[in-house]
């Protein structure tokens, strides 16, 4: 599996762009702006890639910003969002939030996920965990065989996503941060949405916010 993290937006969201190296499956993560979408595009283009999915870790307007330009530049992709995230994807665009993100109104999602699905990027699976807390629609993709996750917000390399947004949950963060935490090997490669990449263990061993959450 290869992963290029194209940094972008004026949140400097990480847009990913993921592949399984022998079927040239890809999917496209969090299309933060056109920019981002452009840059993926010339990835897939230089590597032969087949764009499969686009995925929304959540429905916050830096992570859905370009969802439109992504669908047209991917055409036969499927677009993915929670199905929470789903009913709030354009509460956001006209913001004040969706402003400063140049947020555009995103199409609607070709499916609608649940959380637990497992589901395929050529000879590669993934899950989705439901992690509700910073916003309703928030979901994780792990990957088990590669022992990488794509969190969104849920956690960064020494922080936790915010919980003092519109529709957000502190209580649902906390208990969706341990599920996830459970639910992963500690030598995981978390891939935030923000910032740098980190490890499960690191932050058991220096984030002072799961620190406190795990006791």
């Amino acid at each position: 599996m290869k992963v290029t993290i194209i940094p972008s937006g004026p949140f400097i969201v990480n847009t990913l762009l993921l592949w399984d190296e022998g079927s040239k499956k890809a999917a496209l993560v969090d299309p933060a702006d056109r920019k981002a979408v452009e840059e993926a595009q010339d990835v897939a283009d230089r590597k032969g890639l087949d764009v499969v999915y686009i995925l929304n870790t959540h429905e916050h307007p830096d992570h859905t910003a370009a969802n439109s330009w992504a669908k047209l530049t991917f055409p036969n992709a499927e677009l993915l969002i929670h199905e929470d995230g789903a009913k709030h994807l354009n509460f956001w665009t006209q913001s004040e939030i969706g402003q400063l993100a140049g947020a555009e109104f995103s199409p609607p999602p070709d499916r609608r996920l649940r959380g637990g699905e497992v589901l395929k990027l050529g000879s590669l699976e993934f899950k989705v965990i439901h992690t509700p807390g910073h916003s309703p629609g928030s979901v994780c993709f792990f990957f088990p065989s590669e022992k990488l996750a794509v969190v969104g917000d849920l956690i960064f390399k020494g922080s936790i996503g915010r919980y003092d947004l519109p529709m957000s949950d502190y209580f649902q963060l906390k208990s969706s941060i341990l599920r996830f935490l459970q639910s992963v090997p500690r030598d995981t490669l978390i891939v935030p949405g923000h910032g740098e990449t980190t490890t499960v263990e690191e932050e058991l061993q220096t984030n002072p916010f799961i620190k406190e959450l795990v006791g």
